[in-house]
């Protein structure tokens, strides 16, 4: 079932699965990857509880071993719509027998969608349900199609934004097991931006972490923007698939993500995760802007 909503200057859609986002358009005009199966089959899956892969596949939580696939489970099973208005959708999901499976949390964790004029803001709440501490990860995997009126992707160009004046940008690259490695790529930005290469995602997603951005814009060949995300985290992906040639860039706040090549440590050690205490609420929201 697919869900729309439109306040005159733009329209969403979102469908139960995942809670997924599946159209984001204005004047007619679509701005999110349409899920090609032939090339990437979504368009901007949520990512819980997990996000990016693990080391092996697992993760270890006192003394005992868990499957997780890339990503989290969420993405693939339906929530529930809960709330719905003309400019605002909500869906939950709870924990189930078969979540607690492969992980051993009780949680809600309701997503929003909220459209004002041509901003899209979507907000995640993960309430722990349980009695112990609660660990997770989560994030957010959103295709912008590069440029969605049509052009050579390689025309467009990156800018990147934060409270300071920002000259070069340097992210960590993912190995072939899909995991966080010490090599970096650095570039150094023209007027605050980077134009796209043939190259730059040759080695999967580029993760910037601490790097004081709070905003990523995509603009045209002619440097008029089309895209931008608004996030308040520390770390967040940017990512194409290069073999596909594919004409749509994945802007990604997360809070969490990949684990670190050799990394074998128990759960409460990876890196970037959040803990969340019994009863408690973490609330965060990022926001997309059209032109």
């Amino acid at each position: 079932m697919q869900y729309e909503i439109s306040n005159g200057v733009i329209s969403i859609a979102a469908v139960l699965q995942g809670a997924e986002l599946v159209s984001l358009a204005k004047g007619g005009i679509e701005y999110l990857w349409q899920a090609d199966p032939a090339v990437w089959n979504r368009s901007a899956p949520n990512l819980f509880p997990f996000v990016g892969k693990l080391n092996g596949g697992v993760y270890r939580y006192k003394g005992t071993t868990y499957p997780m696939t890339p990503h989290g489970f969420a993405r693939d099973v339906e929530f529930a719509l809960s709330k719905r208005t003309d400019t605002y959708l909500q869906f939950t999901l709870s924990d189930t027998d078969e979540t607690r499976k492969v992980y051993p949390f009780p949680f809600l964790f309701e997503i929003t969608y909220t459209i004002t004029g041509s901003t899209l803001t979507q907000t995640w709440r993960v309430t722990n349900t349980g009695t112990s501490t609660m660990y997770f990860s989560l994030g957010a995997h959103p295709g912008f199609v590069c440029p969605p009126q049509g052009g050579n992707f390689t025309d467009c160009w990156i800018r990147f934004s934060g409270s300071k004046k920002i000259e070069r940008v340097t992210a960590h690259t993912i190995n072939t097991d899909g995991l966080v490695q010490e090599r970096t790529d650095s570039y150094a930005l023209s007027d605050g931006g980077v134009q796209i290469t043939d190259d730059m995602f040759s080695h999967d997603a580029l993760i910037f972490e601490n790097s004081g951005i709070r905003a990523v814009t995509l603009l045209d060949k002619s440097k008029k923007e089309f895209v931008r995300v608004d996030f308040d985290t520390d770390i967040f992906g940017l990512w194409s698939p290069q073999e596909k040639r594919a004409p749509f860039l994945c802007i990604e706040p997360w809070y969490g993500r990949c684990d670190r090549a050799g990394f074998s440590g128990e759960l409460q050690a990876r890196e970037w995760g959040n803990a969340l205490f019994a009863s408690d609420v973490f609330e965060k929201s990022f926001s997309i802007t059209l032109f």
